[in-house]
């Protein structure tokens, strides 16, 4: 009788599943899309809180300061707090789109 050695299979510890990295591209089509339905929800909800929407852009930019490119998001950030202090904009996009939208109201005019 022949003993034959068991061997197990080595088991290789593999590190848990990295999060996908969002890259840049990604990141500014999601907050131009963000920013434009900012920009259009007061068209249908005429009493919506201009600071609501601000917390929800926030939202959004947060998942991608961890996720994705944070130099991008952390300045997306900031410049998003600053415009709500400043002009009560709730995101950059709305605020550029809004100017953008009374600047060809003013052009139209004339």
């Amino acid at each position: 009788m022949t003993v034959v050695p068991f061997k197990r299979p080595e088991t290789r510890e593999t590190a848990p599943p990295q999060a996908k990295r969002r890259s840049l591209g990604e990141f500014a089509i999601a907050m131009g899309l963000v920013g434009l339905v900012i920009f259009l929800v007061p068209t249908l909800w005429s009493g919506v809180p201009q600071h609501l929407l601000a917390v929800i852009h926030l939202l959004v930019a947060v998942v991608y300061l961890q996720q994705g490119p944070r130099i991008a998001a952390g300045i997306w950030i900031a410049l998003t707090l600053a415009l709500l202090v400043l002009a009560g904009a709730p995101s950059p996009v709305s605020y550029a789109l809004a100017r953008g939208a009374a600047a060809l109201d003013a052009a139209l005019i004339r």
